[in-house]
């Protein structure tokens, strides 16, 4: 019995060192700091600059931690690792400031601090406040601004007329380069704006800007009422249209005739029609659909709608559609504004429009047909009938719900051209060119006609 016994024992004190030896806390931790930074170097910028140095050869080092007070009293600390030899300051002015560099360990033992004094070029603000510019547009000004450094910044502008403030306006932007709009404003009054730039995060201000005598560019709401299709037979004047001809191909239009073989284009020479005839070329979309004709889409009202086709009865005219406008007068466009229809806006379902083109025609002579002698490729006042694309558009989602909703109450504000506001060329006629879709839903059809509910034309009358 007493054998079993110590064995027993001897057993269990066998486990008990096994499981010791397992278990056991390590011994302290490691609490030797690593070797400080040395030959530490700085090359100043706007806003800080960079420091490059020397890391410890410990073995354990992990990475390089500045910390750094600036002027509003906020200490920044900011870190770089191992793999790196060098460290990007931020958030500074002039200066100078004193930043401590200490090298950290796996276990978190910190070096002796390595103290060196660094002067910044300024703070970014002022640099980006070099940049700011204004463009006069069409009832608004834009503020343009650069902004190379990344910076969170508070663009601040003070409106001023006749020495006395009329507006406050703040917009907020890292972009590295944005625009900006003040709208709303009074034609024929000039304006002073004071602009600065503020750190949005640091407080750092940059002197004022003052551009003084400013006035926004002028237009006007054009009188829709005058507004005509123009009939193919019309577009392509009475000797090149034949009324014995028939067309079965989609004659949305139910024109009596078609044209000839050959029609007279591009500069006098002579085509093949069928080249020609197409719905996204030279021949109008369904112009009076029972539920939804062209006419409603300039008819002063948001609840009514055209249709490019009978998308009930298979009759759409395929993408992309055109149709063709005599203005009754020549004019000059500067903007515009679309209402969608709902249930298609911004992409909710196809069988809306979601690209199209603006191009005009100043022909003297629309009697012998608006095509002969097209030359598209030359500016519309240098030829006589020439055509040519005042712009292509598309509408963009709204970031929100709620901006889309406005945006779809409102309608949606084009500009021929927005980087450089002005007035199109002088023209009469006018082509509008659906060019693409939504696309459908999973599981719907797609549409092959467009809507669009209303359309408001702005710019001026030119006296013939």
């Amino acid at each position: 019995m007493k054998r079993y016994i110590t064995l027993f024992l001897a057993v269990v004190l066998a486990a008990g060192i096994i499981g010791c030896t397992k278990t056991e806390t390590p011994g302290a931790r490691e609490t030797v700091p690593p070797g400080p930074v040395s030959n530490v170097k700085y090359e100043a910028d706007y806003g800080g600059g960079v420091l490059t140095y020397t890391i410890p050869n410990d073995a354990d080092f992990l990475y390089v931690r500045a910390e750094y007070t600036i002027d509003n009293g906020m200490t920044i600390s900011r870190t770089s690792s191992r793999y790196n030899k060098n460290m990007e300051l931020t958030g500074m002015n002039e200066g100078p400031y004193l930043v401590k560099l200490y090298a950290v360990d796996v276990n978190g033992n910190e070096s002796e601090p390595v103290e060196v004094e660094v002067s910044p070029l300024g703070a970014t603000v002022g640099p980006i406040s070099e940049t700011l510019s204004i463009t006069p547009g069409f009832g608004l000004f834009y503020i343009n601004v650069e902004n190379e450094f990344g910076t969170i910044v508070d663009v601040c502008v003070d409106l001023w007329v006749d020495n006395k403030l009329v507006a406050t306006q703040t917009y907020t932007t890292a972009a590295e380069a944005d625009r900006m709009k003040i709208d709303n404003l009074k034609r024929d009054t000039k304006y002073t704006l004071d602009v600065k730039v503020r750190d949005n995060r640091y407080a750092y201000e940059s002197g004022t800007t003052e551009f003084g005598n400013y006035q926004v560019l002028a237009d006007d709401t054009l009188d829709m009422k005058p507004l005509r299709v123009i009939d193919d037979p019309e577009l392509y004047g009475p000797e090149n249209w034949d009324y014995t001809l028939k067309i079965n191909d989609r004659n949305l239009n139910k024109y009596q005739g078609a044209p000839k073989t050959e029609v007279t284009v591009l500069g006098g020479k002579r085509v093949q029609s069928a080249s020609y005839y197409k719905f996204d070329m030279f021949r109008n979309a369904a112009i009076r659909h029972n539920e939804g004709g062209v006419y409603l889409f300039w008819d002063g009202r948001t609840d009514t709608h055209f249709e490019s086709g009978d998308y009930d009865k298979g009759q759409g005219p395929g993408w992309a559609w055109c149709y063709f406008i005599d203005m009754g007068r020549q004019v000059q466009l500067s903007r515009f504004r679309i209402w969608q229809v709902g249930g298609s806006h911004f992409g909710a379902n196809s069988g809306g429009c979601k690209t199209f083109e603006f191009w005009g025609s100043n022909d003297p002579n629309p009697a012998d047909g608006l095509l002969s002698e097209m030359n598209p490729n030359k500016p519309i006042e240098s030829t006589s009938r020439g055509w040519v694309k005042l712009g292509r558009f598309t509408f963009r989602i709204p970031p929100t719900d709620v901006d889309m909703q406005k945006e779809f109450e409102e309608g949606s504000e084009f500009y021929i051209d927005e980087d450089n506001p002005q007035f199109s060329q002088t023209f009469r006629y006018w082509r509008f060119v659906g060019v693409s879709d939504w696309p459908h839903a999973p599981g719907g059809r797609e549409w092959y006609s467009g809507r669009l509910a209303e359309i408001v034309l702005m710019g001026r009358e030119v006296e013939e």
